[in-house]
């Protein structure tokens, strides 16, 4: 049963002793049959004219089931590999063969694996170019939103989500499921499921098995002068087309067996020794190991981290093989791989998809002991091998390729990926998880076939790293409408169902939020962090509802001398920032303003304090260059401010930490990858489009280095960088002895990853650590996981563009004091309001609630809500309107008329007097 590693049934020999050959006989069975497919012309893709499709079939799904079957160190790149070996209740040690490995390994030869699937691979029977061109009603749909969203930000775009009302019960309706089914086919499918053609309008491999540049900027320097461009590629399609003339030259009919078969071992390949089949990230326990028996192989494990021999694999299918374009039209068009997705994604599927295996099921059959095949989760194995190679691709693939040039996808088929792999998250983290909870009441003999297995917890975790990848690049540059990455009303009973601290924090162990919390609602998302904070606030401070409201920690702080006063009181809670901070201002002549800090001074205190320090001009901030004047730790802060610039950091770090956990909304917008240091989970892959907003003309200079086609030395660079202090020149090494290693053809690459770094982390490195200390210390990372950048921002600043919906702050206000909402001197006041330029709005807003911006969900959100409250007076000259900044209360007396109102409201809002305007 190869299945088990047993090969008696196909090999009916005695084994070599270990002493002769230390190698398990699967281990040997491999070795012998991966020599026996390089040697045989008809399958080993040297010759596309004897290439035999069936045989190659027949190969490859016996080699699969090897491949399954083998223990970990017969693929590995390490000069030597330990296996142990049972014997009947003894287990051994042995060092494997070197020799053996290397047979084994000879499977993964870029040169043969580049020619095995150039040769299975018929673009133009499969109708690659006419799949991925093609659109449907649905595609049309989400280009006309994407069209109407125009050039908003992605930050604009959560802000706008974070107000939308999406109250449709989704869980009452009981046909969602058979929807889903239904509606699979226009989702995934770009195509009739009809006999394909051989029309030929696609084009052939592209590459030589090296990581080929095509930005705009590449191809502006490649094609300049000359029609180079048009040699090479006319030399490109003649090659492609003599090649398919040679692959039909033997007369047979072609099929995609052989290449499925193909990606089934390459798959599984992938999955073991690739480094994410080992660890179930959705967070259930492994399963039990079985005992082996005698002549079997160990339990089939997975390594915890990728070989490197899987990355040159990677390498050699992705950059030298159209693999991404051909499987993805396989999905949508081969009927046999449409249905086994329909199962993946069937809610009411039997089998978790973590359980899912690669492996081609045998059988026998008859008393001549037959062995036939079915082509098990043949649609899921396609799906991991597309994925996977896609997260591949889209590391060396810039934003300018994704959106524009169509690479490595158009973007209609991204889009259409996404729906599929949100279908599958969905089912892995949601379904699979209480369909795991009622396996355990399950008798133990119908729990044996529910172990996860090392190819299900490798999709799950190939298909999370795709769509997270994915969905960072939509949070710079939106690749869809954000409701496409939903499930709707996902955890929505479940919020609702908390009342506690405890249950609300319970929450963030959930699947969903730890793996894709991105099909979740950021409403929703939001609305999780407002109730943990504020019921772990309440815990903490006590509250005037309750009646227990704790004395807080006294701080006076003189206006002129924020920062120094506030350094000195705060900089040394910590932790203990979460207690409740009272606030006493001294004004300029030495004596204590009349104001009682119930909240809103130090609502006030910190938007003086942020103006000041988040000012580029203070020299702790810098503004990009590239892109929408964004904050960043400013790399000459030191020179600025000494060694004091770290604990003005960590101060910094703290206090915005407090700025969130009291729910106070602030003006600085922070730079993407700033934003991504918060998080905790920087992705350096993401480097150059991040120095792109922080130095474009470095980003260009370095981008010409790339595509330079002549001998990169002859530019005289070296691997330094200079580093420029308020006029103090310095050169700092990028490698060891940096100033004497020139930047050759050899390693410019090298070369241009280690000024973006250096650039990108490695000079604000000390000033992003000490910030994020200090706002770790009053926020729980965990809680900060729950967004991506955009959504941060917006949970620190509000909407993007910082303008106030007032018609959602009068449909959430309250009244006091005798006026209504029918009051003339109400409607009066809206149309003075609507009447504000957004400079002014913004003005009253701070005026009344210390926060010049509205909460990330709106005026629904602000606590206490914004009251209007009645001042009668006599004569329009006897009172300015007041605040109560505490309670976000606006004292609004009772003016004749609208013109009088306008006049006093401005001034009072716009005199910048402490607590001594009456």
């Amino acid at each position: 049963d190869l299945s088990v590693g047993e090969v008696g049934s196909v090999l009916p020999s005695l084994d070599v002793p270990m002493t002769a050959c230390p190698a398990p006989a699967i281990m040997c069975l491999l070795a012998n049959t991966v020599q026996f497919g390089q040697m045989c012309l008809p399958i080993n893709g040297s010759d596309p004219r004897l290439f035999d499709y069936k045989a190659t079939n027949l190969y490859f799904l016996v080699m699969a089931s090897l491949v399954d079957s083998a223990p970990l160190g017969a693929l590995s790149s390490r000069p030597s590999a330990v296996e142990w070996v049972t014997e009947g209740t003894r287990s051994t040690p042995i060092v494997l063969s070197v020799v053996v490995i290397d047979q084994c390994k000879a499977l993964l030869a870029d040169s043969y694996v580049r020619n095995l699937f150039n040769c299975a691979i018929d673009a133009d029977i499969i109708r690659v170019e006419s799949i991925i061109a093609s659109k449907n009603d649905k595609d049309r749909k989400y280009e006309k939103e994407m069209s109407e969203l125009g050039t908003a930000s992605a930050a604009s775009l959560a802000a706008r989500e974070a107000r939308v009302d999406r109250s449709k019960g989704f869980w009452q309706s009981s046909k969602w499921a058979k929807q889903l089914s239904k509606n699979l086919n226009s989702l995934i499918s770009a195509g009739d499921d009809k006999k394909s053609t051989t029309q030929k309008n696609s084009t052939g491999p592209k590459g030589g098995g090296k990581l080929v540049n095509t930005s705009s900027l590449s191809r502006k320097l490649a094609h300049s002068g000359d029609n180079s461009g048009a040699l090479a590629e006319a030399s490109a399609q003649a090659k492609k087309e003599e090649a398919q003339k040679l692959k039909r030259a033997n007369n047979q009919e072609y099929t995609t067996k052989a290449l499925l078969a193909m990606v089934r071992t390459y798959g599984c390949i992938l999955a073991r020794w690739g480094g994410s089949g080992k660890d179930d990230i959705v967070g259930r326990a492994p399963a039990k190991k079985k005992p082996d028996g005698i002549g079997k192989s160990s339990t089939k494990e997975a390594l915890g981290k990728g070989d490197p021999l899987t990355q040159s694999l990677l390498n050699a299918i992705c950059f030298s093989t159209p693999v991404v374009e051909t499987l993805w039209a396989i999905i949508q068009s081969d009927n046999h791989t449409i249905s086994d997705l329909y199962k993946l994604i069937d809610d009411n599927a039997s089998s978790p998809i973590r359980c899912l295996k690669s492996h081609p099921m045998f059988e026998r059959s008859g008393a001549l002991n037959l062995v036939y095949r079915r082509d098990g989760n043949l649609g899921s194995v396609v799906l991991y091998v597309f994925v996977t190679c896609l997260a591949h691709i889209l590391i060396v693939t810039d934003d300018i390729e994704l959106h524009d040039m169509n690479k490595p996808l158009p973007p209609h088929q991204l889009r259409r990926c996404i729906l599929l792999l949100k279908k599958l998250l969905y089912r892995a983290t949601c379904v699979d998880d209480i369909k795991a909870i009622n396996d355990r009441l399950s008798p133990p003999a119908s729990r044996e076939s529910e172990e996860s297995n090392y190819f299900g917890l490798a999709l799950i975790s190939a298909a999370s790293k795709t769509m997270r990848d994915l969905y960072d690049r939509s949070s710079r540059r939106p690749l869809c409408p954000p409701k496409l990455w939903l499930v709707e009303d996902l955890l929505e009973k479940d919020i609702r169902r908390c009342k506690t601290k405890e249950e609300y924090v319970s929450l963030l162990s959930l699947p969903v939020l730890r793996v894709c919390p991105f099909l979740v609602s950021f409403k929703r998302r939001l609305r999780l962090f407002e109730r943990i904070v504020a019921t772990n606030r309440i815990s903490i401070q006590g509250s005037n509802e309750n009646h227990n409201l704790q004395p807080g920690v006294v701080v006076k702080i003189m206006r002129g001398r924020v920062l120094e006063d506030g350094l000195i009181h705060l900089n040394n809670l910590g932790s203990d920032l979460r207690r409740r901070i009272v606030v006493q201002y001294i004004s300029a002549v030495g004596t204590t303003e009349t104001g009682v800090d119930v909240g809103g001074l130090f609502k006030e205190f910190w938007s003086d304090l942020s103006n000041m320090a988040f000012d580029p001009n203070f020299a702790l901030f810098k503004a990009t260059e590239g892109s929408g004047n964004c904050l960043y730790p400013n790399p000459s802060s030191r020179a600025a401010h000494g060694t004091d610039a770290i604990g003005l950091y960590e101060f910094l770090g703290r206090i915005l930490g407090k700025a969130l956990y009291e729910g106070i909304t602030i003006q600085p917008q922070f730079a993407h990858f700033f934003l991504s240091f918060l998080r905790g989970d920087y992705n350096f892959l993401h480097m150059l489009p991040d120095l792109f907003t922080m130095d474009p003309q470095l980003y260009n200079n370095l981008m010409f280095l790339k595509t330079y086609e002549g001998d990169a030395s002859d530019l005289c660079l070296t691997f330094t960088v200079t580093k420029d202090d308020f006029g103090g020149n310095e050169e700092v090494p990028l490698i060891p002895n940096g100033a004497n290693v020139e930047v050759t053809n050899a390693n410019k690459h090298r070369y241009i990853g280690l000024v973006a770094k250096h650039h990108v982390c490695d000079r604000v490195r000390d000033q992003s650590q000490a910030f994020v200390r200090g706002l770790w210390e009053v926020i729980d990372r965990r809680w900060l996981l729950l967004f991506n950048e955009p959504e941060l921002q917006v949970l620190i600043s509000g909407s993007a563009d910082g303008k106030i919906d007032v018609a959602d702050m009068k449909s959430h206000a309250r009244y006091t004091g005798g006026y209504t909402i029918f009051d003339k001197h109400i409607v009066r006041f809206w149309k003075v309001v609507a009447s504000f330029s957004s400079t002014e709005q913004a003005e009253l807003l701070k005026f009344v609630t210390s926060c010049e911006r509205p909460p990330p969900l709106g005026f629904m959100t602000l606590n206490p809500p914004f009251t209007i409250q009645r001042v009668g007076i006599l004569r329009d000259g006897d009172k300015l309107p007041s605040a109560s900044t505490c309670f976000n209360t606006l004292k609004l007396p009772t003016y004749s008329g609208e013109k009088v109102m306008k006049q006093r409201l401005l001034y009072a809002i716009k005199s910048g007097a402490g607590f001594e305007l009456t």
